[in-house]
């Protein structure tokens, strides 16, 4: 009998523990500006105000923005004219502005290429690569720029250049895109 009572005085204080455990914290009073009583939220509850977040139709005036892109990366030497080709690059945000990686005005990688053996001007591509989210100024993201349009064998220039969707290319702002020259040729499978 005595063990039974023992057994019942330990799970009823392991009850209590379990229930203190699960209890909210209490509110405490404190004084507000105006001297009134107010209920003010526990610590663990504490927060900043809520700030509204930007939107993606947020307006940018982006003729009087700071335009500024960090790529770094390298084109290889051989490229396939039958494949998918992916070159990675790392990009970093030196603009006064979040770049959005979808929604309005996404930035995104393209590129522009040239046949050295041709005469004709650079030319645009259609394919682009999005960025993984959207790029706070200052961070860094990486992106596997797709090229994949180059049909005819051939040594190319190929210029992996951001572009702001609807605005232009960072390369007209002053932007250094990454290039070099790259042979297209089959490859096996």
């Amino acid at each position: 009998m005595r063990n039974k009572l023992y057994l019942i005085i330990i799970l009823v204080f392991i009850l209590l523990l379990g229930l203190s455990a699960c209890a909210q914290p209490e509110r405490v009073d404190v004084e507000g500006p105006d001297e009134e009583r107010q209920l003010a939220p526990p610590d663990d509850e504490q927060t900043e105000p809520e700030q509204e977040p930007a939107t993606e139709d947020e307006d940018i005036d982006f003729d009087s923005a700071s335009i500024g892109a960090e790529i770094e990366g390298f084109i290889p030497g051989y490229l396939c004219i039958e494949k998918e080709n992916y070159v990675k690059v790392e990009i970093t945000n030196t603009s006064d502005f979040t770049w959005r990686g979808g929604g309005n005005n996404p930035v995104r990688l393209g590129y522009h290429y040239y046949h050295l053996q041709e005469d004709r001007e650079s030319y645009d591509n259609p394919t682009r690569s999005p960025l993984p989210s959207d790029v706070a100024p200052g961070e860094t993201v990486s992106v596997e720029v797709l090229i994949d349009n180059i049909e005819t064998t051939g040594n190319y220039i190929i210029r992996i250049d951001p572009v702001l969707e609807g605005h232009f290319w960072f390369s007209t702002k002053g932007v250094e895109p990454v290039e070099g020259e790259a042979y297209f040729g089959p490859c096996s499978n």
